[in-house]
């Protein structure tokens, strides 16, 4: 109702924000306002928006009547066929290459711009934004490099309140990225959207006289009432910029109770908090990992040519290694594992001279089983050169599992698939202080190690939630990483610290095991991090 030109949208879980608000603000207010218009989809990464994004919307403007390939099309060039169905005439401003875009019915087009392809909205000349997933956004990059581009200059545009519009939505942020879309709520203007509340009841009221009304005088009257009360409205939500927060329960209508009282019993009261109740987390005290921050050590590295290329299908996208700007596709990979009934997970990383780097994280949960983690494994890195990998493990990977040992059966299933392995046996799993200190040195980087650690935000989203949970408790012997989370069931195992201690093994052998091995072909510093 309030349908401000800018609004920023921070809702719990099943609220339905890309479905909901997201579609219908992108199509209703902004594509059908602004024919012929140039607007922007933004998104950290392509995969975020051809993984998860897309599918909501296209499912939510379906909601509101417009046809998959009929309205709209994805990612190619309009054919002859649909060009007269519509008497297209296109963009004010055509692209050479239709290949990220989406064409509407009316001339207007949608851009999918990725945050982790510097330069992708570079000459742009853009009509509106629209967002999701908002605290995976690098603000500063946003304000410089995008922002500057939201400033096309069209003179049927001129009156239109959307002209220019922004709409972002995103689930409250629990880790260390994103708190400043929090502030956005300072930055309202209270006293314009109360008249802009004011308006609509005046509105209500003189719609409601229209429908009783026979008088044909009147009735005129009533009419340019409303037309000078839209009027009125529309000057008001000029750069209005609306800020709102929801939790699930305002949803409850179309979730039902059930839905309430099933996450009640299957989350962590954390996770309720932030992801139901859409409460603001306080800032963890006593973290194992209390100097990582997300914006700080995280990045995005995506293969523009790879999306350039891929013939993509916005329902199913299967993605690969192929797609990751990070990897050094001439050196080997490092992997540690968890293994765990509930969960198996594998923490892949490379070693530069200047950089440890966590590049991607795979997980398996129950009932699949370690076979199941590996494989996935081969199959993202199918398409990677250097089929070498040096594999770390400590004690707990020696145990039985079938009557052979779980670090033969990890090997067995590389060797399969073609892989080199390099066994790093490192021997008992070190001490939670010891692997306390070493982030510590590490994540500070303090100079007790040559390189940094960095971290793909979008390939290792869960090991950033498990780093970003993960507490440290006092014990007799001193102080450890909080396990608590493992033995819990209500608490999602790809969350738990499981993913974190895989992690920890491949890390700490390169930095502190003192044992050989070969960085492999080149450096990887001429990659480009985003």
């Amino acid at each position: 109702m309030i349908a401000a030109a800018i609004e920023y949208i921070v809702h719990g879980r099943g609220t339905g924000k890309t479905v909901g608000p997201l579609a219908y603000k992108s199509v209703n207010k902004y594509v059908r306002t602004m024919p012929r218009g140039t607007h922007v989809i933004l998104g950290a990464t392509y995969t975020q928006v051809l993984t998860r994004t897309l599918k909501e919307l296209i499912r939510g403007w379906q909601m509101h009547g417009y046809v998959y390939d009929h309205h709209f099309i994805v990612g190619k060039r309009p054919t002859d066929k649909w060009k007269k169905m519509w008497k297209w005439k296109g963009p004010y401003a055509p692209p050479e290459d239709y290949k990220n875009y989406i064409c509407w019915w009316n001339g207007a087009i949608s851009q999918i711009v990725s945050q982790a392809n510097p330069g992708s909205s570079n000459g742009m000349s853009i009509d509106s934004i629209i967002g999701d997933e908002l605290k995976l956004i690098n603000r500063e990059k946003f304000q410089t490099e995008l922002l500057p581009a939201n400033r096309g200059i069209i003179p049927a545009f001129a009156n239109n309140p959307y002209h220019h519009g922004m709409t972002f939505t995103t689930d409250m942020p629990v880790g260390t990225a994103g708190r400043w879309i929090l502030d956005m709520r300072d930055k309202m203007d209270n006293e314009k959207i109360n008249e802009v509340w004011k308006m609509l009841a005046v509105r209500y009221d003189i719609t409601n006289d229209i429908k009783k009304e026979t008088d044909k005088k009147i009735l005129k009257e009533l009419n340019n009432d409303l037309f000078l009360v839209d009027d009125e409205l529309n000057e008001l939500r000029k750069g209005l910029l609306y800020y709102h927060e929801a939790s699930t329960l305002a949803n409850i209508d179309a979730l039902g109770l059930d839905y309430i009282k099933e996450q009640l019993r299957t989350s962590t009261q954390f996770q309720f908090d932030t992801q139901i109740l859409n409460i603001r987390p306080l800032k963890m005290e006593d973290g194992f990992y209390p100097d990582f921050d997300e914006e700080v050590h995280g990045y995005f590295a995506e293969n523009e040519d790879y999306f350039t290329n891929l013939e993509y299908d916005p329902f199913s996208t299967v993605l690969d290694c192929r797609k990751d700007k990070d990897l050094n596709t001439n050196a080997p990979l490092h992997i540690g594992m968890d293994y765990n009934r509930r969960i198996h997970c594998i923490s892949v990383g490379q070693e530069t001279a200047n950089e440890v780097r966590s590049l991607k994280g795979i997980h398996c949960l129950y009932p699949e089983k370690l076979k199941d983690v590996v494989e996935k494994f081969c199959v993202y890195y199918k398409a990677h050169k250097r089929k070498l990998v040096y594999y770390w493990y400590d004690h707990t990977a020696v145990g039985d599992q079938h009557g052979t040992r779980i670090c033969d059966d990890v090997i067995a299933i590389l060797r399969k698939h073609g892989w080199v392995v390099i066994q790093m046996y490192i021997g008992h799993q070190p001490g939670h202080e010891e692997r306390y200190r070493m982030w510590g040195d590490l994540l500070t980087f303090n100079g007790k190690y040559k390189q940094a650690y960095k971290i793909n935000r979008e390939n290792c989203n869960k090991l950033i939630l498990s780093k970003c949970q993960a507490q440290a408790e006092q014990r007799k012997d001193g102080f450890g990483k909080d396990k608590k989370s493992e033995h819990d069931r209500n608490f999602p195992a790809e969350e738990s610290t499981h993913y974190t201690d895989a992690e920890d093994t491949w890390v700490f052998g390169i930095l502190e095991s003192k044992m050989s091995f070969s960085t492999g072909s080149g450096s990887g510093g001429s990659i480009i991090l985003g």
